[in-house]
This record gives C-alpha cells, structure tokens and sequence, in this order.
C-alpha cells in the first residue's frame, strides 16, 4: 500500500491554511489540520475528505511547548515524517494601540511567536540532522508596518518575521528548507489575488523549489 506524503498544517482555520489542505491534498498528501478549536477542526476536515482528500484533525494549544512536542513526537514514533510543515496560527485585537492592554499584546505576541518558536525548537534539529525538510511560516505585512488599530497583530507578525529570519540563517548550508509568505493584502475568498487558493499556489512553488533554489521569504 503507497503511503502518502505528509502535511501538517499548525493553526489550521478556514482561510490561507484551508487552501494549502486543498492544494496539497489535490497532490495526494494527506493532512493533518491542528489548532485548538475542535469544531471548526472536524468541519474543515470534512470539506476536504468531501473532495477525497485525506485528512485527519489533532487539537492544540500552540502556545504550550509540551503539547507542541506531543503532537510533533507521535508522528515522529509512528515513522512518518512530514515533507511539509506550515506554521499559520496568528492572532490579533482590534483595538487604538494607545487604548490597548499590554496583556493583549502579550498573549497575541506569544501566539505568533512562541507558537513558531516552540515548532522550530522541537522540529529543525532532526531536519538538520536529515539535512532534509520543509518549515514555512504564514507573514503578513503588518509585519512591514505597524498599524496603529492592529498593533498586536504588527508586533506578533514581526516578532515572527524576525524569528524566521534567524531560522533561516541557521538552516543555511544544510537542504532544510525554511520560508515564509508574507501575505500583504486582505484575505478574502472572492479577491483574485488574496483568496485562500491562490495564495496557496504559492506555496506551492515553494515547495517544489530544489537546494539551491530556495526564497526564504516570499513577498505577496
């Protein structure tokens, strides 16, 4: 029996993330979607087996390092080791930054960040030591420029846009393969340059890109 190739999409939700799940899963990759609200978990699972797209759902909070490193590990047990990893989880609170809690920032901050931070820790050395594998990040160009009603979602975006920077730097000579997609626009299913399918097309062309030939940070 063919084993299909794995993707784990961290963050998982009904927009840029749903439309990687179905661009790869189109591939013959099967899914595994995992973020914290189980609800919207099975249902984004159901659309795509629906399409006949192999998918399973596992709850997490991105934001605890140990159960990052549960889920991460029992692939790792169960021998199947993912070709793709996205990092996609994001938050965000509308608010005047000179209104805005530090409290709000902070725990926004720590999604975007910690949650990448504690992916990375527990998946790069194995990929180093591999020399083989693929980590990409969902950017968003808040990162580029604080927004002034959005500044916790500006400093959580180029908390990690930094962060993927010294990912990078520190995968150099290897064939580990780490990026991000620095989505400057507004998502929206109807957009013919910001829906979530065609957003996926960029990832992948990352995907699909040899040694040699990586970006590191795609901007679109």
């Amino acid at each position: 029996m063919e084993t299909k190739p794995l993707a784990i999409i961290l963050g998982a939700g009904p927009g840029i993330s749903q439309g990687v799940a179905r661009r790869f899963g189109k591939e013959g990759f099967h899914l595994v979607l995992a973020a914290r609200r189980p609800d919207q978990l099975e249902a984004l699972c159901s659309e795509l087996r629906d399409q006949g797209i192999h998918c399973e759902s596992r709850v997490v909070d991105l934001v605890d390092a140990n159960a990052v490193n549960r889920l991460l590990d029992s692939y790792n047990r169960e021998g199947r080791i993912p070709e793709l990893v996205l990092f996609n989880a994001s938050a965000m609170h509308v608010s005047d930054v000179l209104e805005e809690d530090w409290e709000v920032i902070r725990d926004c901050f720590e999604v975007c960040v910690a949650g990448a931070f504690h992916v990375a820790r527990r998946l790069m050395p194995a990929m180093l030591s591999a020399n083989r594998g693929k980590l990409f990040f969902t950017g968003g160009g808040t990162a580029l420029r604080g927004e002034p009603m959005m500044a916790s979602l500006s400093i959580g975006k180029a908390g990690m846009r930094n962060l993927v920077q010294a990912l990078v730097r520190r995968a150099e000579g290897s064939n580990v393969h780490i990026a991000q997609v620095t989505v400057r626009g507004r998502v929206h299913p109807e957009d013919p340059k910001f829906n979530p399918d065609a957003i996926a097309e960029a990832y992948w062309g990352l995907y699909r890109q040899d040694p040699g030939e990586y970006t590191h940070e795609l901007m679109y």
